[in-house]
């Protein structure tokens, strides 16, 4: 099993006095004198839910609620985040989550990476990470913006001859206000649309942790890795099967499942003279688009 040495996370609430350990099983310990503690193997637990807030265990008659603010390292978080994903694959309980920047630990397998294996480390970088973002909505918007440029020119041409008529004096003047007037909607659809999508990818930063932790990149033969270097072990991979296709720019390659992007690995996280191998790679192993 992947990430199967990664140690327990111990975490204590002040509050209620209770210390919780979030490992091979899950355990629940009162406050001394009190209740004898509870241990849940991980197949009675029916759904685990992960925010940015907090992480939410259900069993079948209880449900306990950990704080980020009773884990006082970041690090700690994703550990406990990881054991919990992994554990998920094993025993399938439920499991809910916000969107994330990198791939779920349930993803990966524990292989050896071969000889032809490139690794590196870094952090996202936000200003790159957000071009990215908006370049792969451009894919989308093109077609769109062409579309409503040539609506808004018929609709003010249209208008224009309903209000005014057109006549062999006055068309040369309507038509580039039609042209302009479709130029202009198109382009402020572009700008909200841009704003919105850095909005967007801010929120779905902050709420993954792992963005402001180093991040440890690997690409092989086999398959990749995009994990917190905290968590990491060396031996775990995510099979390039688990993917669909990645698109490539000037600054990262962008891996996808299912039309949404899995993870982003920055190229300045690599040797430069690596980035041809690591891209012929991922090339031989996914469809680019």
């Amino acid at each position: 099993m992947a990430f199967s040495d990664l140690k327990p996370v111990c975490v204590s609430d002040d509050d209620s006095g209770r210390t919780y350990i979030i490992g091979s099983v899950f355990a629940v310990y009162e406050p001394v004198g009190s209740e004898p503690p509870l241990v849940y193997s991980w197949d009675i637990v029916r759904e685990v839910t992960v925010t940015r807030k907090e992480i939410t265990i259900e069993t079948a008659n209880k449900s306990f609620c950990i704080t980020n603010k009773m884990i006082s390292d970041t690090e700690d978080i994703l550990r406990a985040i990881a054991i919990i994903e992994c554990r998920q694959k094993e025993y399938n309980f439920g499991y809910q989550h916000e969107k994330r920047m990198f791939p779920l630990k349930s993803m990966y397998t524990e292989c050896s990476p071969g000889k032809e294996t490139y690794t590196g480390e870094g952090m996202l970088d936000d200003g790159e990470t957000a071009a990215a973002f908006i370049m792969l909505l451009n894919f989308k918007l093109v077609k769109f913006l062409w579309l409503i440029a040539l609506l808004i020119m018929l609709v003010v041409f249209g208008i224009l001859h309903i209000t005014i008529g057109i006549t062999r004096d006055n068309i040369l003047y309507f038509v580039p206000i039609s042209i302009a007037s479709g130029g202009i909607a198109s382009l402020l659809v572009y700008i909200i649309t841009h704003a919105i999508a850095r909005a967007k990818f801010k929120r779905l930063a902050d709420a993954d942790l792992a963005t402001r932790q180093p991040i440890t990149f690997v690409v092989s033969r086999l398959g990749f890795a995009a994990c917190e270097s905290c968590t990491y072990e060396s031996r775990d991979l995510v099979p390039w099967s688990e993917l669909d296709y990645f698109i490539e720019s000037d600054k990262m390659f962008i891996l996808y499942k299912n039309n949404a992007a899995v993870a982003y690995i920055p190229k300045k996280a690599f040797d430069k003279k690596y980035v041809g191998g690591i891209a012929d790679i991922i090339a031989l192993s996914l469809e680019q688009r």
